[in-house]
């Protein structure tokens, strides 16, 4: 016992004392330092320094991840030129200059390309139409031919551009070309003596020879292709043969005949029947459907025979069966009642001295053939039946088809004559 209360009454010198508590401290400092190093930008020596320009590695590193100064110039320009390019592409399709017009379509843009067309010579001159019908979409076709482009029908901005210049290429037909328009042509040189070959409808190399040998004797230029020229003087009474044409003698009225005299012959007073012009054989091409029957001769006749054919499609340059152009519609009505013609133009019809003419509007009679010119030329390029009175019946361009129409506006104002065929 005396032990214990001997050493609880010993005291610690203050030296031993402040030597312990230095001792711990010193561990104390360590331990912290170690714990710190393994925080690393975590711990307060991190913190500490966050101010200042002397940043340890991990500070770069990390803060780079979020500087906005870093550049981006590649990046940046991709979305520049995609947002150049686009309003330039959307900007050519704002500024095309025409609309595309198609069969079907009905506006100011088809009435004006119904006018160019008809001025180029791809259709008949008739009273303009704002419709696109079969007609347009065949001449635009024919267009198309001449220019050795696609035959589509349809109307885009870049033909339009086309057909629209100073320099668009008037109605042309050439080698390697075909169409209803060539197929006339081939009849019509037949008839002359020039080809003798298979009336097809297909430009070949004999339509080219017969149409160089035509332009030779007629004092044409010799290229071998049927332009607006060579087309006019082709379906005219001032061409000339190869072959000694016959006089065509002038056919007298039979309205109360039922019979159809075959085509190519006439029957006049006092003489016998006259053969058609022209040495070698008319070819004939089996008809596709209408156009045949028996429908008397002379006015009658003429008349029936243009009456069963209304509806039928305008088509620029054929004569029948079963699609016309206006002096083909004219040709083979004549030709079922009788008459012997050749097929021609209506400005050559309308001089036919051998028909009676008739100068005023008022004085034609049911049978005459009328004749127009058009709004912007004082040539005659239309023609049709008179019905007597004010109606009349004609191939028209601008309605597509073989219609009945009246004299009015359009009709009377570019009225040049009509020829008696009859009586």
């Amino acid at each position: 016992m005396g032990l214990f209360r001997n050493n609880a009454n010993r005291r610690i010198p203050l030296g031993v004392f402040i030597l312990l508590v230095g001792i711990v401290g010193m561990f104390a400092v360590i331990i912290i330092f170690s714990f710190t190093m393994k925080l690393g930008h975590f711990s307060l020596v991190k913190n500490a320094n966050e101010n200042s320009e002397y940043l340890t590695e991990e500070q770069v590193m990390i803060d780079a991840d979020f500087d906005d100064s870093v550049p981006t110039l590649a990046p940046t320009a991709e979305p520049t030129e995609e947002v150049t390019s686009a309003p330039t592409d959307s900007l050519r399709i704002e500024i095309a200059k025409y609309a595309t017009l198609q069969f079907g379509d009905s506006n100011s843009d088809v009435a004006a390309l119904n006018s160019k067309l008809m001025e180029l010579g791809y259709m008949d001159y008739d009273d303009i139409s704002s419709d696109y019908t079969n007609s347009t979409e065949n001449a635009v076709k024919l267009f198309q031919r001449a220019n050795d482009l696609v035959q589509t029908g349809i109307a885009t901005n870049e033909l339009q551009e086309l057909l629209y210049d100073t320099s668009a290429q008037p109605y042309l037909a050439k080698i390697n070309d075909d169409g209803a328009d060539i197929r006339s042509a081939q009849l019509r040189l037949y008839e002359m003596g020039y080809y003798t070959d298979k009336v097809s409808g297909y430009y070949g190399p004999q339509t080219e020879l017969a149409v160089s040998i035509f332009q030779a004797k007629n004092k044409l230029d010799v290229d071998g292709k049927i332009d607006r020229n060579v087309f006019n003087i082709l379906y005219s009474d001032e061409a000339v043969w190869l072959v000694t044409p016959t006089p065509v003698p002038t056919p007298t009225p039979d309205p109360t005949s039922a019979t159809t005299r075959k085509p190519g012959t006439t029957k006049k007073p006092g003489s016998t029947t006259t053969s058609k012009p022209g040495s070698n054989p008319t070819p004939t091409r089996k008809p596709s459907g209408g156009g045949g029957g028996s429908y008397g001769s002379g006015v009658s006749g003429m008349i029936a025979c243009a009456e069963a054919h209304l509806g039928y499609p305008y088509v620029y340059g054929d004569e029948g069966p079963d699609s016309f152009d206006c002096s083909g519609f004219v040709y083979f009505c004549l030709k079922k009642a009788g008459a012997s013609v050749s097929r021609t133009s209506a400005a050559s019809y309308a001089k036919k001295s051998s028909w009676k003419l008739i100068e005023n509007i008022s004085d034609l009679k049911r049978g005459d053939l009328i004749f127009w010119k058009s709004d912007t030329s004082d040539r005659v390029s239309h023609v049709g039946i008179s019905l007597g009175g004010t109606g009349f019946i004609h191939a028209s361009s601008s309605k597509g088809m073989v219609v009945r129409s009246y004299l009015t506006g359009y009709w009377v104002r570019n009225f040049v004559c009509g020829r008696r065929v009859f009586g």
